[in-house]
């Protein structure tokens, strides 16, 4: 079951394998390394609280990880990219 992630980690996190988060509309847009939209991603956060990667938005990271053959969370640079 995925849990809340910290907004500064899940960057690092997609950092590893040169994918982005850019803002959209409301939600924010996951890029890959080329530049193409993923999916949408949800940050939830409050008065005075850390911005954090909603649950719902860590499994559609994950899955878009397995449809690639990766496991979620990388433990490193990916060198097949």
């Amino acid at each position: 079951m995925a849990k809340p992630l910290e907004e500064r980690k899940y960057i690092a996190l997609l950092k590893l394998v040169g994918w982005s988060l850019e803002k959209g509309g409301v939600d924010y847009n996951l890029l890959d390394e080329k530049r193409h939209f993923l999916c949408a991603i949800k940050i939830e956060h409050a008065k005075g609280r850390k911005r954090e990667i909603s649950a719902a938005s860590i499994r559609k990271t994950e899955g878009e990880f397995k449809e690639r053959g990766w496991t979620w969370p990388p433990k490193k640079k990916l060198k097949n990219i």
